[in-house]
């Protein structure tokens, strides 16, 4: 009886053969084919939706058509839906996404300092530098040129001009680092509250505190009170000249807020997210316009460790009640 190999032309026939003895003999040949056509139809499949958080005050639909040309951009590189969901303001946003309601939005440094607290649950990818290039800001205890203190624990008993209690960089932030530096508790410095830290400069130079809280770069030239920052707008305006203070004392560089993901994204997803966003201001000016309207200097990558000092500010010492806002980290003033 002829078989149904026999009936198959000779040169077919021993390919058949051939790729019988491989399946036989090659471990994993045999499912070759399948896995193939399975990988091509993971391709086709499109990844889980996708949801923007982000924050407007006041004309929500303006919101949401502005941040558009983003959107686009990121559904283009996850290649999957992508929604734009609007809060009114951060903490609404930052509850969404401990809730697992949002997966990507912008957030201030104190905003992801306060999603780490919550839920744990988020990862920074980015964060944008600003226009002159400088990837963050710094908090400074000003004197004036001259006087006798030199160090942070010289504020011992001093007047030392701060901003208002819901500032996050002109007090809160920067007396719980000048803590670590040693004035604290009895040997805490006087402290004088002003409106921002223009104010706060203003009675340095009239001699009504002996310090005082401002923020700077720390970054270009120095005669123009560096790149940006407290110093900067005051030597602009002709109110200050910089050989009539100095810097007391300065924090580490404080990075802007990072564009964040939950952190249960696929790791494929927060790469190209990633890359997606170090090459954004030239790959696609639009879409970062439209995200970063303020820092138009890039984006970098970042990670979690350089929001610790946000992290260590939102975290109790002791347990209290926890605090409904997140608080401005916009540098002061």
């Amino acid at each position: 009886m002829t078989s149904a190999l026999d009936r198959i032309p000779g040169r077919l026939r021993r390919s058949v053969l051939f790729g019988a003895v491989l399946a036989l003999t090659i471990p994993g040949f045999a499912g070759a084919a399948s896995a193939a056509e399975e990988h091509a139809s993971a391709k086709t499949r499109r990844a889980k939706p996708l949801t923007l958080g982000i924050v407007a005050e006041s004309r929500p639909t303006d919101a949401v058509d502005r941040a558009e040309p983003f959107r686009l951009r990121l559904a283009e590189t996850l290649g999957t839906d992508v929604t734009t969901r609007r809060f009114a303001d951060e903490r609404a946003l930052v509850d969404a996404f401990a809730a697992g309601r949002v997966d990507y939005a912008p957030l201030t440094a104190s905003g992801y300092a306060m999603a780490w607290r919550l839920c744990g649950c988020v990862e920074p990818l980015a964060a944008a530098r600003a226009a002159d290039g400088s990837a963050g800001w710094r908090i400074v205890v000003m004197v004036v040129t001259g006087g006798r203190l030199e160090k942070p624990a010289d504020l011992v008993g001093k007047r030392l001009g701060v901003s208002g209690e819901s500032s996050i960089g002109g007090r809160r932030l920067a007396l719980r680092l000048l803590e670590q530096q040693g004035p604290k508790g009895a040997s805490a410095p006087q402290l004088e509250s002003f409106e921002g830290p223009h104010d706060a400069m203003r009675a340095l130079l009239d001699g009504r505190v002996d310090a005082a809280v401002a923020w700077s770069t720390l970054e270009g030239d120095v005669a123009e009170g560096y790149g940006r920052g407290t110093l900067r707008d005051m030597v602009a305006a002709g109110e200050l000249t910089m050989t009539d203070v100095r810097v007391l004392w300065a924090s580490p560089v404080l990075p802007h807020g990072p564009h964040t993901v939950r952190a249960d994204l696929a790791e494929g997803a927060k790469r190209r997210l990633r890359d997606m966003l170090v090459d954004l201001d030239e790959v696609d000016p639009d879409a970062y316009d439209a995200i970063e309207p303020v820092d138009a200097g890039g984006f970098l990558r970042i990670g979690h460790a350089a929001y610790a000092p946000f992290v260590d500010l939102v975290t109790p010492r002791e347990p209290v009640d926890e605090p409904r806002t997140t608080g401005s980290t916009l540098p002061p003033g």
